[in-house]
């Protein structure tokens, strides 16, 4: 079963908790005969093979998302691909000991907080808390990703190109780049972005259960949210 890790809700927590690096990678997972795969079950390429007594469930991260991205998901190679080495993934299931951060006992909202602010000043995505098989990720700012349901056109400077998308918890119009509007608007007309998943921030939730402020964050091919 894979461990998916929720949000953290901002509260203090109970018992005794170890405190990992959260990197910003591609979570892969070794199936015997299929290969690497994303948890969308998508096939994920240039990864070295599984060897025995390693882990199964692991990050794999060469130093930014872009670039694992590209790495992962390109199935014939180009001078340009980035090259993952085996020190490049992380072991979930198998905790690597470079995720490993430090332990807290009873954390209160403050010592989580402070955890969270030394990660970022290292450069670090956030952490995760991990209390057996219960996982707590901890991010400046919360994000979530959800299913690509419709598109619109754009008004004005952005005729020609995406306006917006809508989901199951609103429209997300703004976050995109110019270019982003061009590249999915061509998605769309193909009849390729409903399905997609996108990454959105936004402050809070509406009564309705709606994101407030939405923001696109970026696409995530590696992911499928039920």
């Amino acid at each position: 079963m894979i461990n998916r890790p929720r949000s953290w809700n901002g509260k203090p927590l109970a018992g005794e908790w170890l405190v990992t690096i959260k990197i910003d990678g591609v979570r892969a997972i070794w199936h015997d005969g299929l290969g690497w795969l994303s948890r969308a079950g998508k096939q994920l390429y240039n990864i070295p093979r599984w060897q025995q007594g390693s882990a199964r469930d692991c990050e794999v991260f060469i130093g930014t998302f872009r670039d694992t991205i590209r790495a992962t998901r390109t199935r014939l190679t180009k001078q340009d691909t980035p090259t993952i080495q085996p020190q490049h993934l992380y072991g979930l299931d198998q905790l690597d000991a470079r995720l490993r951060w430090s332990t807290l006992k009873n954390p209160s909202t403050t010592d989580i907080l402070a955890q969270l602010q030394h990660a970022n000043d290292l450069n670090h995505e956030g952490i995760v808390l991990r209390q057996a098989d219960r996982w707590i990720k901890v991010k400046p700012e919360e994000t979530h990703d959800i299913i690509i349901t419709g598109y619109a056109e754009g008004e004005g400077k952005h005729r020609g190109r995406l306006g917006f998308v809508t989901t199951a918890k609103g429209a997300v119009g703004a976050g995109f780049t110019d270019s982003e509007r061009e590249i999915l608007w061509a998605k769309a007309k193909a009849g390729k972005l409903v399905g997609q998943v996108i990454e959105v921030s936004c402050m809070q939730f509406t009564s309705m259960g709606q994101f407030r402020h939405p923001v696109f964050v970026r696409m995530r091919p590696d992911k499928l949210v039920p």
